[in-house]
């Protein structure tokens, strides 16, 4: 899976990242190339999983309860479309931009 660097626009694969740091849906990685820190948006996050359960949910209670199916199938295309939009939208954003070190000293 190929990562794409919101700092440099580097690709860099997802075996070469070294650190990290925070675990769960603030979990950040440094950019092997500039060594920016990266990270998603948790709201962004959090929506694709409320989504996706939601669908699982719903997709389970329809098959349980058939003359509930009215009500069922909107919940799953909606989920399905919250799912769908928050994954195009998540992107790698900049948490930390790496520190300049310049060598001329004023």
């Amino acid at each position: 899976m190929q990562l794409q660097c919101a700092l440099c626009h580097k690709n860099f694969s997802i075996t070469h990242v070294v650190h990290n740091r925070g675990k769960g849906l603030s979990a950040q990685i440094q950019c092997p190339h500039c060594n920016a820190w990266l990270g998603r948006n948790r709201l962004l996050t959090t929506g694709k999983i409320v989504g996706f359960y939601t669908a699982v949910g719903a997709g389970i209670a329809g098959y349980m309860m058939g003359d509930v199916n009215h009500i069922v199938t909107p919940i799953i295309i909606l989920s399905l479309i919250l799912v769908g939009v928050t994954h195009i939208m998540d992107h790698l954003l900049l948490i930390e931009a790496p520190e300049k070190n310049d060598a001329t000293n004023d």
